[in-house]
């Protein structure tokens, strides 16, 4: 006879798990400040719900000697530790060691590419609370970077970068290193964004 209860239950452990699996995997690409409230509400009622499971299907258990009263738990655990996995992974990939790190501030929005020690960036375009995230490699030379892609969010239109020192001039920015987007003969591409040096961990 099937425990209709006991199904109930491992549909909603079930949904809820995929649910929060998308959502921290997602996360890896975009994050929205509504969203993040939204998943812990959801994973807290979710955490909630697989205790107070554990505690219905392991009576059962010990009554009836029946394995599947043991699924419920078991598949709330696999979750968890998924979720857990997947939520590492996404923090170790943002959190690497920075090698050189520019940013740009408009209006409403803001531009930043991390550029890590092994190898990899992250590139971070984010207006008002919503951050998108590309992960990509590159290789530099001295002070010229050269991408893995030529087109990045509308942003980066070249897959080719050169870090400048320049002088103040009044208008398009204050004295220091910037980051410029160029052209295959070296000729800065007119209108292209230009990102602010903030993180220079170069030895050379």
């Amino acid at each position: 006879m099937i425990d209709k209860k006991h199904l109930i239950r491992l549909i909603i452990i079930v949904g809820i798990g995929i649910f929060l699996t998308y959502k921290i995997y997602q996360f890896r690409f975009s994050s929205f400040i509504f969203d993040y409230i939204l998943f812990l509400g959801i994973a807290l009622i979710g955490f909630i719900f697989w205790l107070w499971t554990i505690f219905k299907d392991y009576k059962h258990y010990k009554a009836t000697k029946k394995i599947k009263y043991l699924i419920g738990p078991l598949i709330g655990l696999i979750f968890l530790t998924t979720d857990l996995v997947i939520n590492w992974k996404n923090e170790s990939d943002l959190n690497k060691p920075t090698l050189v790190r520019v940013f740009y501030e408009g209006d409403f929005n803001g531009t930043g590419i991390d550029f890590k020690t092994d190898g990899t960036y992250v590139f971070d375009n984010s207006a008002i609370g919503l951050s998108d995230y590309t992960y990509g490699t590159y290789e530099i030379s001295g002070q010229k970077i050269t991408l893995d892609k030529n087109q990045i969010d509308n942003v980066i239109k070249t897959n080719l970068l050169e870090i400048k020192d320049v002088k103040e001039n009044g208008v398009d920015y204050l004295a220091g290193e910037y980051l410029f987007q160029i052209e295959p003969n070296g000729n800065e591409i007119k209108k292209a964004t230009k990102f602010r040096v903030v993180v220079d961990n170069r030895t050379e």
